[in-house]
This record gives C-alpha cells, structure tokens and sequence, in this order.
C-alpha cells in the first residue's frame, strides 16, 4: 500500500524493527519503525513502503534489511501497549494459511454488520496515513537517491488478497463503508485539532467510524489476519488516550435479532454511533407503511426495544434527555388516528427523540391528536422539532391550530435559537386543509394572537430573502431579543382588506400585562380589612370555569366548616358570608366560596356535591395564587377531571433566591410524595415518579443593600406531582422566596408570602374549544410590590416589558 505527502510516498520496515523478522535488537516492542530510504527519485520526493507485518515475506525481508537509509530520522507509528502487540502477532495468520485462489473469503452473513467491517486496506491505509503525517518536513525535503524498490511476490500476494476481499464484500454492499472512509481522508488534518465534541461531523475519520461492537470482526480478523489495534498508542500523553467503550453483547443479540425480525422496518429506521457525549444519529422513514393504529402500537413497541439495545449498558431512557437526534420522523400517509399519534409522540418523548422534522401528512388525526403533538413538542427546554407537518389531516380544525400555538407561547424553546442566523426563529409549521385556511382561519388566527398575547408570522419576503425554516425576515423578529412570534404558518394568506396580525413583541410582555378580568374586587360592605382578596371568575361557560384563587384560601380535600345551607341564602346574606371567611385568620376552604357562588344555580349541583368536591379537580398550594378550572354540572366536573388527566396547560411565575448561570434549563428529577402526608413535604429521590419542569430566567433582581440576589422565572410544567416546583427549584439551590417548607425558613421583609403564582392555564372546554385563560403579575397586587421593592439589574425583562422594580 502506497501513500504520499507532498509526494509518493512508501516506509519501508528497518532491520531492527519487529516487523523485520529481527531477534528484536535494536527495535520496540509494540512500534513499527520506518526510515527514510535513498533512491533515484526527483528531488524533494521521499518514497516509502509501508506493507502490513502479516504479509511480509523473508525475502522481502532481507531486500529491507540490505538497503541503507540516507537520513537517520526515524517515523514511528504506535499501535498499542506491548502485550497487545503480542496477542496480534499470535493472531497473524501464515502464508500457508491464505484464502484459496479460488475461492473468496468468507463474509458476514447479517446485513446490518456488512457495512462495519474493517478491511486490511483500509488497516494498511490507515497506517499509511499516519505515518505520512508524522513525517518530519527535513525528511520530506530530503533528496532521495534510490529508485522504488521492485516489487516482490509478498506485493503480489497482497495486492490478489485485497482484490478478492473487495470483489466478496462489495457483493454485500460493503464497499460502502470503505468509500466513505477514503472521501472523509481526504479531509484536512487540521479539523482533528478541535475536541471531538466541537469537530464537524465530517472531518471525523476512521475514529469515529468505528464500527459497534455486534459489527466488529473477532480477534484476528474475520479472516483471522491482523486487526486494528484499540488501545492508545504507548508514550502518549495521558490526555489523548480514548478508551474504548465496553461492549454490551446481550444488548448486541437483542439488537441483531431486533434486525432480521422486521428487517422492512429495520431499512426504514437506521441508528448510528454518536460523537462522545452526543446523541445517536437516527432516521426514521416510515412514510406511506400503511400503518394503522395497530401497526402503529406494534412498531412502537419495537423501537423502544432497538432504542433500548442502542443505549449503554445500564442506562435507561430519562425524560428530558436527548439521547437520539433525528434528522426526519416521516409518518406521513399513513392511518394514524389520535390513539396512534399519541403512542407514538409518547415512545418519543420517553427516550428523548428530537428531529428537524417532523411529518404527519395524510393521516386521520384530529384535535387530540394535535395535543398528543403539542405535548411532545413542550416536554424539553430544548425544541424537539424545528418543522412540523400537519397537511392534509381531514379532522383537524382551527381549534387544534389553537391549541398548537397556544402550548408554544410563552414556552421556553420557542421560538427555537438558530446558531446559524444568531436569531430566534419561529417553528416552521405547515398545515394545508381546508378547514383551517381562508377567512374562517385567519380569524381564528387573530383570536388567538389576542388571546396568547403572541404573534405568528405568514411568511415575509425582504429584496431576495424571505422567511424560511431557519430564519425569519419580520421586523420585529431580526434582533437577538427573544420575540412572541411563535409560529410560521406556511401557505396562509390574510384575506383582502383584514386586518394585519400583532406585530412581534418583548417575550416577557404578557406576564406583566394589566390585570384585567382578574383584577382584585372590592370586598363586601362592613369589611375593613379583609385578610385576604375574594377569588375572580376568569372565564365561564354553562359547565365549567376558571376561578382565579388568591393566596390564603385552601383547596384541601373535604374540608370541614362549609355549610350546606349557605346554598339557600339571599343575595345579600351570601355576600355577608363571603366578607366573614376573607375576614377570618385561619384559611377558609375555597369550596365555601364556590357554595356561595354557584350553589343558588340550579344547574350546578356538582358545586352543592361534597363528594365532587364543589367542583375541584386540581389544587394550589394555601400562599399560592392563581387560576384553577372547575366543574359547575356533574357534565363539566367529569370534563374538568378528563382534562386535568389529559394534561393542562401550567405556567407558573417564581422569585427564587441567587442567580442561574444560564437564561434557561430544565429539572428532571423524580418526586417521592409518600413522606407528604406525614411531613406536609415531599423530597426528590430516585424511588418517586419522573417529574420534569421547564424554566426560564425572566428578571434579575437585587437587595436595596446589594446583600442578595434573586431572579424572576418562568416555569412550565411538564409533569404534574405535588410540590413539584417548589421542591425542584430547592434541588436546584434556588428555593423560592418566602418558602418555610424547602427554604431556610425565613420570610424576607419585602415579601410577605411565598412567591408562587400561576399566571396561565390551558384546557378543551366541552364544546372542544381550546381556551386559555391568563393571570399577569398585576393580579396579585402583593407580589407585584414586593418586586417594586427591588432593584432590576438584568435579565430578558429590563426593556420593552414593563416589570416591576427600581
């Protein structure tokens, strides 16, 4: 094999070293050595062979021991530690031992490991190329006296052997792998100087093409000729060596036979090695599979298995992680309904899948099925896709688009940061359906835009460049600031003569907004001072509503002291009550107020049920605050707990104490509730459920003295556990102001309570529209001041948003 640098190139063993058939004086246990030899070449060209030491011959042998080298600088190539070098000549086959000329050597049988395999070439080509490298330049300028040295029957023998190797293995596909290995050398040497974890993905060599280790041939070789040693090479410094991961053969049986199971599958859906560190690369092609929801849950069912195979010993999937990155997940036409859209959005999030893309054209999938979509794409603080498809999907009205959009805004990820561009960039989404395009669709638009306090962009041109997957030409989306646009919307045209969509904002802005409907309300007459503010209806249908609760009301189970007679009483004598229970010291249960409220209606028995709970299917804590969804009609309480199982939209604000070191992350760490009803706490350890909470630095804040520091954030919910945030933030090292619970216990002067407010909930009312409901700062007037009491010295929210502070 014949390499060159700047010229031909081919070492030549010297006599001493071990490949010279020496008794070994003079040479290095473990290092082939190469000189520079003369020869009557052009000047400036160093001509050097380098043969593997398998196929070295005696007479070639003493042909490289009797010729003398002009220059004395030596260029060894390491291959690994001194016992390895011994496993491998024990392993070296003799020359009586070579495959028959007749016949071919003998191959892989499995299709998944043909494309693995190393050949000698590529061994010996290896070797060439690093010697070329280590070649000092006084060397290479050298003027080389000798002629090439003739070829000898070893050469000849090699040069037969690899034909027949390449004739087999190409007729498996093998010559694949091999292609691949001599386009990425011919990349520069210069890209191997970065870590590997920055490296482009090309510039990677024979290193990180190393097949796994179901593909690897045995000891020796699959044809029992030399194999490529693993070990760094000796004397290296410490800080290069790479040792190689451990094989998992259980995990390699699984996953072979995973393979000739469903070997359709398997050539649609392919997984390869990542960089150290870094996600598997996977793509799934499952598009036009006539897969129903049946074929759907079954090969569900076998990925998570291949996925299991794929990971490390030991490890498994934890929600939140990105443990494969996809570069397309195609489902499109196929006949998935809700049921498959959700198992497969589930078996997604489960081992951390993220993709470019994401298609689901042509299936059947409605409403819920968009929020089995919605879901997958808000489970991580990272964007899980950058595009989505939902074309040609016959159930999907506008109140899925709304529900899409509504789960994206104010998220974390999005709108998701390009690397590329420097800017925040909406998802590119697609939706060509007649149900949500024209006139009807726009409206829908402009409501939610409305109702989100978000924008979305249908696409905009500037001179030649216009609004793609990576990038966004709209005004107000071209700085580094991050935005409210969350969406492109492509293919979608405003009507003539409508009015234009809101313009992109401040990110931040709607969590400061005016209070609107939840503004506190005057208490009822002959209260002075009332201990507490009276809950807000937020919004309200004929079976269900969102009542805004203030910090010091209960919503424990079965409280005791809520009277059934209340129900009965005159207007004025409710309110009478309503003024005694935000009078009292101790915290009145909020199904008394829900009683007085709704109890006089007739239609509202699930609000005169003890056994409904008034209406209640979800809680917040006694010093928090916030909007909560309640059943009216024993219809809309049973609506209101299918929703809350379903999964609610919750985003919560938080004052915790110290400073993040970066704008956003995510807490997954499981929540043990079993010491809750002993301690009132709960604790995270690794016996509880998988809980996840996404958060995001809004606002940096700062003592009057300049003692302490606290920030402002932004908290989606992924999972729903009790004291989830509260015990998250704690596991962080940022417990929330005011917290007895999982703080130091002390209450800060400028805060009179927790720091805990739910500003927005999302949910389906029971005529299938989607609806979100918000509460800004301004509706809890008491922490709003306590922020007014301190300093504002960074964050996202300095301008443009109206926060609070001085």
């Amino acid at each position: 094999v014949q390499l060159s640098t700047g010229g031909s190139a081919s070492p030549t063993p010297s006599a001493g070293s071990p490949t010279s058939g020496g008794g070994g004086g003079g040479g290095r246990s473990g290092v082939l050595t190469f000189r520079s030899v003369a020869s009557q070449e052009p000047e400036g060209e160093v001509v050097l062979q380098a043969k593997p030491k398998a196929f070295a011959t005696g007479k070639a042998k003493a042909k490289a021991a009797a010729r003398a080298p002009v220059a004395e600088d030596e260029v060894e190539v390491e291959f690994g530690e001194d016992e390895e070098w011994e496993e491998e000549q024990a392993a070296i086959p003799a020359r009586a031992a070579a495959p028959p000329r007749g016949k071919a050597p003998p191959t892989p049988g499995t299709a998944g490991l043909k494309a693995a395999l190393l050949r000698p070439s590529a061994f010996a080509a290896g070797v060439g190329q690093a010697t070329a490298r280590a070649v000092p330049a006084r060397v290479a300028a050298a003027p080389v006296a000798r002629k090439r040295p003739v070829e000898d029957e070893g050469d000849e023998w090699v040069r037969q052997f690899e034909a027949k190797w390449s004739q087999a293995v190409g007729e498996t596909g093998g010559d694949e792998f091999g292609a691949e290995e001599e386009e990425q050398d011919e990349e520069e040497p210069a890209a191997l100087d970065e870590p590997p974890a920055k490296r482009p993905r090309a510039a990677l060599t024979a290193q990180s093409k190393a097949p796994p280790a179901a593909a690897r041939p045995p000891a020796g070789g699959a044809l029992g000729g030399p194999r490529q040693p693993t070990g760094p090479p000796p004397g290296k410094a410490s800080a290069e060596r790479r040792p190689a991961p451990a094989g998992n053969d259980e995990g390699d049986e699984v996953l072979l036979a995973l393979l000739q199971e469903r070997p359709d599958w398997a050539s649609r859906c392919t997984v390869e090695p990542g960089r150290p560190g870094q996600p598997q690369r996977v793509t799934i092609s499952m598009a036009e599979a006539c897969l129903g929801d049946d074929g759907i849950s079954d090969w569900c069912k076998w990925m998570e298995r291949r996925f299991q195979a794929e990971l490390p010993r030991g490890a498994v999937p934890t929600p939140g992680k990105c443990r494969f990155k996809a570069s397309s997940v195609d489902f499109s036409e196929n006949k998935l309904t809700v049921v498959g859209v959700q198992a497969l959005c589930a078996m997604l999030e489960k081992f951390g899948v993220r993709c470019e893309v994401f298609r689901l054209t042509g299936n059947a999938m409605g409403n819920d099925g968009v929020r089995a979509v919605a879901k997958y794409l808000t489970c991580s603080v990272h964007a899980t896709a950058v595009e989505l498809n939902l074309s040609r999907n016959s159930k999907l009205t506008g109140e899925g688009i709304k529900w899409l959009m509504g789960n994206l805004a104010m998220h974390p990820a999005y709108p998701v940061w390009s690397s590329e561009s420097q800017r925040y960039v909406p998802l590119w989404v697609r939706v060509e359906n007649s149900k949500v395009r024209g006139e009807a669709g726009y409206q829908v638009l402009q409501s939610l835009c409305g109702t989100l306090s978000c924008s979305i962009c249908l696409g905009e041109r500037s001179a030649d460049i216009k609004c793609g997957p990576r990038q966004c030409v709209n005004v107000g989306c071209c700085d580094e600031l991050k935005h409210n646009c969350v969406a492109h919307l492509c293919s979608w045209e405003a009507p003539e003569g409508a009015h234009p969509l809101p313009a992109p904002a401040a990110h931040a802005r709607p969590l400061f907004a005016p209070a609107g409907r939840g503004a506190p309300k005057a208490p009822p007459s002959g209260v002075e001072t009332p201990a507490r503010e009276e809950p807000r209806i937020m919004y309200e249908d004929e079976d269900v509503a969102v009542v805004l609760k203030p910090a010091g009301w209960s919503c424990l189970p079965q409280p005791k002291g809520v009277n059934p007679a209340w129900a009965k009483l005159k207007p004025l004598a409710r309110r009478r009550q309503v003024g005694e229970l935000m009078a009292q010291e101790p915290a009145p249960p909020l199904q008394a107020w829900l009683l007085l409220h709704f109890g006089p209606e007739p239609s509202c028995e699930a609000a005169r049920d003890p056994a409904s709970d008034r209406g209640i299917v979800h809680r917040l804590d006694v010093d928090a605050s916030g909007p909560l969804l309640v059943g009216k009609t024993a219809k809309g309480f049973e609506h209101a707990r299918k929703q809350a199982s379903s999964g609610l939209v919750k985003d919560y604000l938080a004052l915790v104490h110290g400073s993040f070191a970066t704008e956003r992350g995510e807490c997954v760490a499981p929540i043990d509730t079993s010491p809750y009803a002993e301690t009132k706490r709960v604790r995270v350890a690794g016996v509880g459920q998988p809980a996840v909470t996404v958060w995001e630095a809004i606002a940096e804040y700062q003592s009057m003295d300049k003692t302490e520091r606290y920030t402002l954030v932004h908290c989606r919910m992924v999972t729903l556990r009790t004291h989830q945030l509260r015990a998250h933030m704690q596991h962080l090292g940022h417990p929330l102001v005011g917290d007895t619970l999982y703080g130091d216990g002390d209450v800060p002067a400028f805060c009179p309570r927790l720091f805990l407010h739910k500003f927005r909930i999302g949910f389906f009312n029971i005529n299938e529209e989607a609806c979100f409901e918000s509460c800004s700062l301004q509706t809890a007037p008491d922490l709003w001041q306590a922020l007014c009491r301190l300093r504002k010295v960074g964050g996202m929210a300095m301008m443009g948003c109206g926060a609070p502070g001085l």
